[in-house]
């Protein structure tokens, strides 16, 4: 039994280490030729593999820019869910807590996003195909978050408003995406500012006590309007 478990293991690893390893080559290829390999097959014969292991793994190349950003998202809940501090979190605390991370993380990929939102064409008006799947995965985790909010008593429920907070915070999320991808300051510092404030004037609307995050928000953004 504990054979076949290790066995099972073993090739379970595999198959993630082998996931890795064509994102990581396909990323490299279309940073270094600035389009997608010619066909599956030539992708493959570089990386020297099958093209029955690559379509274990993804059907196209599309899947694979698409799964950049839905690997990142749920590495990134998965690494804060597994700390102790996390889960005494407020609501408003988590949202903070995975905003900073994300994008902390990005930014030992930004080269990458860089090219693949400007393929898409990506603006706050247009959010591309690429972040398809991540909308959905985002606002079911959003929803989550409103939900303990509402029985923490940290979020106001408030009629039909409060069934579309999950796209409220979805569309928070493409702004500081937006913010960070124009963002030109050491180390993205305003990056990391415009999330405290963002996310304070958030729940300020869903709470109670606007006005003064409000303000304080919009000359945030009036001060960085050229970024």
């Amino acid at each position: 039994m504990a054979t076949k478990t290790s066995s099972k293991t073993t090739r379970t690893k595999k198959k993630v280490d082998l996931r890795q390893k064509i994102m990581e080559q396909y990323q490299e290829y279309r940073l270094l030729n600035g389009h997608d390999p010619a066909s599956v097959f030539a992708f493959c014969k570089q990386l020297e593999i099958t093209e029955a292991e690559f379509y274990k793994h993804f059907n196209n190349f599309s899947q694979l820019s698409t799964a950049f950003w839905t690997d990142l998202f749920q590495n990134n809940i998965q690494r804060l869910e597994s700390t102790a501090e996390y889960e005494e979190f407020s609501v408003r605390e988590k949202l903070l807590s995975f905003y900073y991370s994300f994008f902390e993380n990005l930014k030992n990929h930004r080269s990458y996003a860089m090219l693949t939102l400007k393929s898409q064409g990506f603006s706050l008006k247009r959010e591309g195909n690429d972040l398809g799947l991540l909308k959905k995965h985002y606002k079911q985790w959003a929803k989550q978050l409103i939900t303990e909010g509402k029985m923490k008593e940290e979020i106001a429920g408030r009629s039909k408003l409060s069934d579309n907070y999950d796209s409220l915070f979805w569309y928070q999320f493409m702004f500081l995406l937006d913010f960070w991808r124009k963002d030109g300051s050491t180390d993205f510092e305003r990056t990391d500012e415009a999330i405290e404030k963002v996310v304070n004037l958030s729940f300020d609307l869903i709470e109670k006590n606007a006005l003064d995050s409000a303000f304080d928000f919009g000359k945030f953004i009036f001060q960085n309007v050229r970024v």
